[in-house]
């Protein structure tokens, strides 16, 4: 099996409701910028983000449940193809506002204090330009480019083996969630 099958892409699938409710809510939390390694780089990572805690407060853990459901409602579309995956517990969920000039460079998601064994990316709208996920080989040469829209969800590897960013926005805003299981 070429390695690239196991970045799987679903269009179209998320719930609208869903997707509108999460939007409004990460408006109303996305904030602050989001680290990378411990720092504040805009130059690696530009995008305001916040971090669901589903241990704090209830709004965090009403949010974190609703997004729980609707990942695992699309999570068995990714375990019928790969079902020796084990892991089913969601250990991290970001909300993410990427403006124009938005972007996070080329990176790998299992350097962190959690164990990742499954990245997700949900695209919850249309009304933006840019924003293409990148795959790149070792060398960082570009293998596989995708874009995301209104709906699109994405499973892929957080090992070392899918290196991938998010290009810049070049007009409007991009709304994500993006999350992983350990």
């Amino acid at each position: 099996m070429d390695h690239l099958e196991a970045i799987v892409k679903l269009d179209n699938i998320i719930d609208p409701f869903f997707m509108d409710k999460i939007i409004c809510l990460t408006k109303n939390k996305a904030k602050k910028n989001m680290e990378v390694g411990g720092g504040l780089i805009k130059e690696i990572r530009n995008v305001k983000g916040y971090q669901l805690k589903h241990n704090e407060g209830p709004t965090d853990l009403f949010y974190w449940n609703f997004i729980k459901k609707e990942i695992e409602r699309l999570y068995c579309f990714y375990k019928i193809k790969f079902p020796e995956l084990g892991s089913n517990k969601i250990n991290q969920i970001d909300l993410l506002k990427y403006g124009v000039g938005g972007k996070y460079n080329t990176h790998t998601d299992h350097f962190t204090e959690y164990f990742r064994h499954l990245s997700i990316i949900m695209n919850l709208n249309n009304e933006y330009e840019g924003g293409d996920l990148i795959f790149t080989d070792q060398k960082r040469n570009e293998i596989k480019r995708l874009k995301l829209g209104k709906g699109s969800i994405v499973f892929f590897p957080s090992n070392f083996m899918y290196p991938h960013g998010i290009q810049p926005i070049t007009k409007g805003t991009r709304y994500s969630i993006v999350a992983w299981l350990g």
